[in-house]
C-alpha cells in the first residue's frame, strides 16, 4: 500500500469545510410559500378579496419569476464563497508501450511495459489585496437586491390585483345603476305614452322619453362591455384565462390607518426606510462599489499556496531500469500582473462608471418615491372629500328625482324636468360608486407608496 502524505490528509480536510450561509433576512410581505393550494372552484364559487390576493400571489408569472431570480442570487453568492476554499483536482492515466533496441540485436530487442500514474493537486488563494472579499460582497449585495426586487414585485402584483378587483366590483355596481336608470326611463316612457293616449300630454313628450329610453339601453350595453373588460383584466392578473367569467363577492381590506394621521414628511421618511425597490437600488449601489474595489485589486499581486502528490507504477518486462515513483511538492507562489493589454485599466473604468450611474439612479428613485408619496397622500385626502360630497349629491339627486316624477304624474311638471332629474340621479349614483371605490384604492396606493403594503397592514379582509 502506498504511503499517504500529510498533504493528502490536509487536502481532504479542507475539501469538507462547510460554508456558512450569511443571507440577510428580507421580510416577505405576503408570506408567499413555494407551493400554493387554492381549493375553490372558480367556475362556481365567488371570490372575495382574500381569494384574489392569494391567486395573484400564486398564479401570476411575475411573482414566480422574481422568486426564481432570488434563487439565482443565492446560488451565485454561495458559489462565490468557494473562493475562500482550496481548489483540488485529481488526474489518472494508464499507458501500455512497446519499444525496440536495434543496437543489441539487428532484429531489435522488444521491450513491453505498462505505466499507471495518478496525481492530486491543490491550489489555495491566500491573499489578493481584497479582490476576493470585494467579489463576494458584490454577489452578496446582488443577492439582496434580487430579494428586495422580489418583495417589490409582490407588492406591485398585490396592488394591481386589489385595484383590478375594485374596478371589477365598481363596474358591476355601475351596471346595476344604469340598468336601474334604464328601468326608470322605461317607466317614464310608458307614463308619457299613457298620458298622450289620454290626451294629457303632447306627442313630443312621448318621443322625448322614447329617445331617452333608447339612450339608456345603449349605456347599459356599453357598461356590460366595461364589466367584461374589467373581468378579463382581473383574470389576467390572477393567471387565469381572460375569457373565464369570475364571480366576485364584495369584501374590503380593513386597512390600518397609522399613516393617515402622519404628515407627508413622516410618510416620506417611512417610505425611504421601507420601500423594497429603494432597498434593492441601495444594494445595487453597494454591489457596484464592491465591483470597483475588485477591479482596483487587479493591479496588485496574489499570494497562493500550492501542492501536488503523484504516483507512478511501472511494470517493465524486458528491463528493470524503471522504478515506481512517489513524488510530492508544496510551496507558495506570488503572481504579479505586469501588462494585461489594458484590460485592468478599462475594467476599473467600467466599474467606476457603473457605480456612478447606479448612484444617479438611486437619487432619481428617491425623488420619484417622494413624489409618489405626495401624490398618494393628496389623492387620499381628495378621495375622502369626494366621497363626502358624492353622498350629499346622491341624496339630493334622489329627492330631486322623486319630486320631478311626482310633479309630472300630477300634471304639474314637464317631461324635460323629469328626464333631467333622472339623468342627474344616474350621474350622482356613478359619482358615489366611483368615490367609494376611489377611497379604497387611494388607501391601498398610499400603503404601497410608503412601502407598507402587506397582509399585516391590510388587516382582516372583510
Amino acid at each position: 500500500m502506498k504511503k499517504i502524505s500529510l498533504f493528502v490528509v490536509l487536502s481532504l480536510v479542507f475539501s469538507n469545510v462547510v460554508m456558512a450561509d450569511d443571507n440577510i433576512l428580507v421580510e416577505n410581505p405576503f408570506e408567499l410559500s413555494n407551493s400554493c393550494n387554492f381549493t375553490k372552484d372558480i367556475s362556481k364559487e365567488p371570490l372575495n378579496l382574500a381569494d384574489v390576493i392569494e391567486l395573484a400571489m400564486c398564479n401570476n408569472p411575475s411573482t414566480r419569476q422574481a422568486w426564481l431570480y432570488t434563487k439565482v442570487g443565492e446560488t451565485s453568492y454561495k458559489k462565490s464563497l468557494g473562493s475562500y476554499l482550496p481548489q483540488i483536482s485529481a488526474s489518472a492515466s494508464y499507458q501500455k508501450s512497446q519499444s525496440s533496441d536495434y543496437t543489441v540485436n539487428p532484429e531489435g530487442l522488444v521491450t513491453d511495459g505498462k505505466t499507471a500514474d495518478a496525481g492530486l493537486s491543490l491550489s489555495w488563494l491566500l491573499y489578493d489585496f481584497g479582490k476576493r472579499e470585494a467579489s463576494v460582497e458584490q454577489t452578496f449585495q446582488s443577492m439582496n437586491s434580487l430579494k428586495f426586487q422580489y418583495n417589490s414585485t409582490l407588492q406591485q402584483v398585490a396592488y394591481d390585483a386589489i385595484v383590478a378587483y375594485y374596478d371589477a366590483l365598481s363596474a358591476v355596481e355601475e351596471l346595476a345603476a344604469v340598468k336601474a336608470n334604464e328601468e326608470a326611463s322605461l317607466k317614464s316612457f310608458e307614463l308619457a305614452r299613457k298620458k298622450f293616449e289620454l290626451g294629457m300630454s303632447s306627442k313630443a313628450d312621448t318621443l322625448q322619453t322614447e329617445t331617452t329610453y333608447a339612450q339608456r339601453q345603449l349605456e347599459t350595453t356599453k357598461q356590460e362591455q366595461v364589466v367584461r373588460t374589467t373581468n378579463a383584466n382581473l383574470a389576467k392578473l390572477l393567471g387565469l384565462p381572460p375569457s373565464i367569467e369570475i364571480k366576485l363577492v364584495p369584501s374590503f381590506a380593513n386597512t390600518t390607518d397609522e399613516l393617515i394621521g402622519k404628515s407627508i414628511d413622516d410618510i416620506v421618511k417611512i417610505a425611504m426606510a421601507k420601500r423594497p425597490d429603494l432597498q434593492s437600488k441601495i444594494a445595487d449601489v453597494k454591489a457596484s462599489y464592491a465591483s470597483v474595489r475588485s477591479a482596483s485589486a487587479n493591479y496588485f499581486p496574489t499570494i497562493s499556496a500550492y501542492g501536488s502528490q503523484s504516483w507512478i507504477d511501472n511494470e517493465p518486462e524486458a528491463s528493470s531500469l524503471q522504478r515506481d515513483k512517489d513524488n510530492y511538492s508544496i510551496g507558495v507562489k506570488i503572481s504579479m500582473p505586469i501588462f494585461t493589454g489594458f484590460e485592468n485599466t478599462y475594467s476599473l473604468r467600467n466599474a467606476k462608471y457603473q457605480y456612478a450611474a447606479d448612484k444617479e439612479a438611486l437619487q432619481q428613485l428617491e425623488q420619484d418615491i417622494e413624489l409618489s408619496v405626495v401624490n398618494a397622500y393628496n389623492d387620499y385626502n381628495t378621495s375622502v372629500k369626494s366621497l363626502s360630497i358624492a353622498k350629499t349629491l346622491f341624496a339630493s339627486a334622489v329627492e330631486n328625482e322623486k319630486v320631478a316624477l311626482g310633479s309630472y304624474q300630477a300634471g304639474k311638471g314637464d317631461i324635460i324636468s323629469l328626464m333631467e332629474a333622472q339623468s342627474k340621479l344616474l350621474s350622482a349614483r356613478k359619482e358615489l360608486i366611483s368615490a367609494q371605490y376611489g377611497l379604497y384604492t387611494s388607501k391601498i396606493a398610499l400603503l404601497k407608496a410608503a412601502g407598507e403594503l402587506s397582509l399585516k397592514n391590510l388587516g382582516e379582509l372583510e
